[in-house]
């Protein structure tokens, strides 16, 4: 048993260690450190499947024909799960006319979720068409000793022409060895621009500098704990040919999807959410947040929301969390937003229950702010795009009472909560089943275990963050977000005599 996952681990890091040799043309030296960011896995869907066989069977007949059978099930029960849903209707509508307010959420609900699985299949992806504006890549860091150097290598290692690219790294006051690591990268990257904050500013403040200090047509931003496929830069610059897009995301991948079942079930949620959810907003031009793993932007646009965005203050504070949705909102009143399937990247996510809930914490408040914002003037945009933010914005407000009522009082009343817990089991076994059809992976089921989180905690976040707005602590790090007279420390390209 031992020498067999001792194989299984030893074969993961041969293919890790071999994709690092192809994540661009130009692959840097690593440098070492005490965790390197792991390399991202190979795109090919098969490659899931492939990670839970044996090694010799990896490339056989047999793993294919398995892995097509198991999309020709999915699909199957994928059908049968609509068309239960479809007999539903009658005793739905019988229940909804005795009880018109919670039934009515079910019947919304299920419009709005099959809208968005009916309209993603129509996204598809701009082509390169080889168009290559000058691009500057901005990575806000902070206390990322152990990724930053690989987020930086993957910028550099991108199939772009290097006479129209730029990077600029900005430290947030990082309090460990971030800022040695930037400076270690910079001695292999002479271009690279390096800044820091003496004392830590915010993430919004480290976007900021880095869009003043850049001068590209276009600017990128990635994370510092994400990486970009070496052809991710190019393909996300396809969609900035239309003079009224205004901004760009990426799709992203969860990068430590293996390492326990908290990752799967978040790589199968990132893959609907980005696919199904950021893809039909796509079809409008309405993304309504793109997420900082991946995005880009006309820096010209930037320019002329900066010192809005930069100064929003809510309830009487500054902003210092949801920085990406305020900037796409910023954006968006104005332009198209859309979604780019070809752009991939890789983030690492939570690892325990505790950092999940406090991420989903800080995106719950972000998105209770934004949503003030986005309602008023989405409605500009596709009729249909519209409806199905304003449901987008609704439900989270009703989920709790519906969940309460439907669980607790029916209950109680002599009723049944079948209705409602077979009702959100078909929603996540349709979710999951698409994950299962599109890559043909065994993680697929993950996604049912999302449903029991949601229904568990998740649900309830949104009164808890509507309680604790005013905290605009992170959480999970020690951020403290000075205020901007912090000085910058700036070590510019270096100039070759």
């Amino acid at each position: 048993m031992g020498t067999a996952s001792t194989r299984a681990r030893s074969r993961g890091n041969a293919r890790q260690f071999d994709l690092a040799s192809r994540i661009g043309s130009r692959p840097q030296p690593r440098p070492q450190r005490e965790r390197a960011l792991p390399r991202p896995a190979p795109i090919d869907p098969l490659e899931e499947v492939e990670a839970a066989v044996p090694e010799h069977l990896e490339n056989s007949l047999l793993v294919c024909v398995l892995s097509r059978l198991l999309q020709l099930v999915c699909l199957i029960y994928g059908a049968a799960l609509v068309y239960w849903i479809w007999l539903a209707k009658d005793a739905t509508v019988s229940l909804f006319l005795r009880d018109p307010l919670f039934y009515g959420y079910s019947l919304l609900v299920t419009l709005y979720c099959a809208s968005r699985f009916a309209l993603a299949p129509l996204y598809h992806p701009t082509p390169d068409r080889g168009f290559r504006p000058t691009a500057s890549i901005v990575i806000p860091a902070f206390n990322e000793q152990e990724c930053i150097e690989a987020t930086i290598e993957a910028c550099y290692a991108a199939d772009y022409p290097l006479d129209r690219l730029q990077v600029v790294v900005v430290d947030d006051g990082s309090t460990d060895q971030t800022w040695q690591r930037i400076l270690s990268a910079r001695l292999r990257h002479p271009t690279l621009i390096c800044l820091r904050f003496e004392r830590n500013r915010g993430k919004r403040a480290a976007m900021a500098e880095g869009i003043r200090r850049s001068s590209g047509e276009i600017c990128v931003f990635v994370d510092s704990d994400s990486v970009v496929r070496a052809d991710g830069l190019q393909a996300i610059m396809a969609d900035f040919e239309d003079g009224r897009v205004g901004g760009v995301v990426g799709q992203a991948d969860v990068l430590n999807k293996t390492e326990n079942w908290l990752t799967r079930m978040q790589q199968v949620r990132y893959y609907v959410a980005f696919r199904v959810i950021k893809g039909s907003e796509s079809l409008f031009g309405a993304v309504t947040c793109a997420s900082g793993c991946f995005s880009a932007y006309r820096r010209s646009i930037l320019l002329s929301v900066l010192p809005q965005w930069e100064a929003q203050r809510f309830l009487g504070r500054k902003a210092t969390y949801g920085d990406d949705r305020a900037l796409t909102n910023a954006v968006l009143r104005d332009h198209r937003v859309v979604y780019q399937a070809r752009a991939r990247s890789y983030t690492l996510a939570p690892t325990t229950l505790r950092q999940f809930l406090v991420q989903q914490l800080r995106w719950k408040k972000s998105w209770l702010r934004e949503s003030l914002h986005v309602v008023r003037f989405i409605w500009r945009k596709h009729p249909l795009a519209a409806a199905l933010t304003y449901m987008s914005v609704v439900f989270p407000w009703l989920a709790p009472i519906v969940l309460a009522h439907s669980l607790v009082w029916r209950t109680l009343a002599a009723g049944s909560p079948w209705f409602y817990l077979m009702g959100a089991y078909a929603m996540a076994l349709l979710y999951s089943l698409y994950y299962a059809i599109a890559r043909r992976s065994p993680l697929w089921w993950h996604g049912l275990s999302f449903v029991a989180v949601y229904m568990a905690i998740l649900v309830w976040q949104t009164y808890y963050a509507v309680a604790t707005l005013g905290n605009t602590a992170w959480g999970t790090r020690a951020s403290v977000h000075a205020d901007d007279a912090t000085s910058v420390i700036v070590a510019p390209p270096v100039v070759s005599s």
